[in-house]
């Protein structure tokens, strides 16, 4: 009988060399972006030819096979080798942890080499606590998500990697109609309309073949009365009762001194007064669904009566930190680039304001620096 190309069975013995091959195939999966199984069997034949000689025969049969590759992602994401940041630069988040104390067991950071490789491990953690939510109740299970462009990317990302979700293995069709994504925010800019809450949740609604709740209102609103008008709307007061009953939330987070940023367009539409002042009160400023906090200490910052007539805010901040701090909703943030971490993390760790946050290794530099200013 031919030999196996590889031999998998005889090499699973030595455990230190059976890690080093599912921290492979997360790697190949995560960072080199190989979502499909046979781009992941030639990797892991090319692997096994340089780190485990004594159990290749490149003229052996060739053996693995999807299921083998599908098994083995799941024995990566189970051993926590998906999330490769934790690995690859664990001297950082030990850093983080001591600067950040609330890191250690309140709010989990998630380190990622690069920003696809964060959306891919940010989809493969909603997968995760989806799936754990879904099965264990037969009640309502609502997914608020915000706009924005990040958050757009991941449902992108989420696409591209559903063969490998629990999701669409483990839930039936039967158990899917007791979701509902919900959209978060309301209005944006015409400019970005692709991104928009409303837009996004549909996307992912779509992806996951369940209902779908969005806000549908404009830009912004006109004052008060007419903000007051549409709230009270039965759909609209519907939608966000369901939104503050969220199990899990996905959004990202801002840095409101840059001017690309969302919600600096549009409060530079709505009151740029009160944008240069904020910014000139707050050398670190976060936001998160369209409202603003101090990026260093978290404290949310009083918006102008103008932005409160003209914005709607369908989650508080003071209401966010209560859901996650009860343990009621798990809020997955992602977060991109230095200044993100520089200028926005902290606060929102050290308030309480998010479960897990995903970052790229710059964002986790920035807040690192972040974490020593106070030093």
């Amino acid at each position: 009988m031919k030999e196996k190309k590889f031999d998998y069975e005889k090499m699973r013995l030595e455990e230190n060399l059976r890690r080093q091959l599912f921290y492979e195939v997360a790697r190949l999966f995560v960072k080199e972006r190989k979502v499909h199984n046979k781009d992941i069997k030639l990797g892991v034949y090319k692997w096994a030819e340089s780190c485990a000689p004594r159990y290749y025969n490149k003229r052996g049969k060739d053996d693995i096979q999807s299921e083998w590759v599908r098994r083995r992602l799941i024995d990566a994401i189970e051993n926590n080798f998906i999330l490769l940041g934790e690995f690859e630069d664990r001297d950082l988040l030990e850093r983080l942890h001591d600067l950040i104390p609330e890191t250690k067991k309140k709010v989990k950071l998630n380190l990622a080499p690069d920003s696809e490789s964060l959306l891919s491990q940010a989809c493969l953690d909603f997968d995760e606590k989806l799936v754990a939510g879904v099965k264990s109740s037969d009640a309502e299970f609502v997914v608020g998500v915000s706009g924005g462009r990040t958050v757009l990317a991941f449902s992108r990302i989420l696409h591209e990697i559903r063969s490998n979700l629990k999701w669409h293995k483990e839930i039936p069709e039967e158990k899917k109609k007791n979701v509902v994504i919900c959209s978060l925010t309301a209005g944006g800019t015409r400019s970005n309309i692709s991104a928009l809450s409303d837009t996004v949740a549909a996307n992912i609604a779509e992806e996951l073949n369940v209902s779908q709740s969005g806000l549908l209102g404009p830009p912004s609103f006109s004052g008060g009365q007419s903000l007051n008008s549409f709230k009270s709307e039965e759909e609209v007061d519907k939608h966000i009762k369901l939104v503050k009953n969220a199990n899990i939330i996905l959004t990202s987070v801002g840095d409101v001194r840059d001017d690309t940023s969302l919600t600096s367009q549009i409060y530079k539409i709505v009151d740029e007064t009160h944008l240069n002042k904020i910014r000139s009160e707050h050398k670190n400023l976060g936001d998160i669904l369209y409202q603003c906090y101090d990026g260093y200490t978290g404290i949310p910052i009083v918006p102008s009566d103008n932005i409160k007539n003209k914005i709607l805010t369908v989650i508080t901040l003071l209401e966010l930190r209560k859901m996650v701090k009860d343990g009621k909703t798990k809020c997955i943030v992602m977060a991109k680039g230095y200044n993100k971490g520089r200028r926005a993390l902290r606060g929102l760790i050290v308030w309480r304001m998010a479960s897990d946050i995903h970052m790229d290794i710059e964002c986790s530099r920035g807040l690192k620096d972040a974490g020593e200013e106070g030093q």
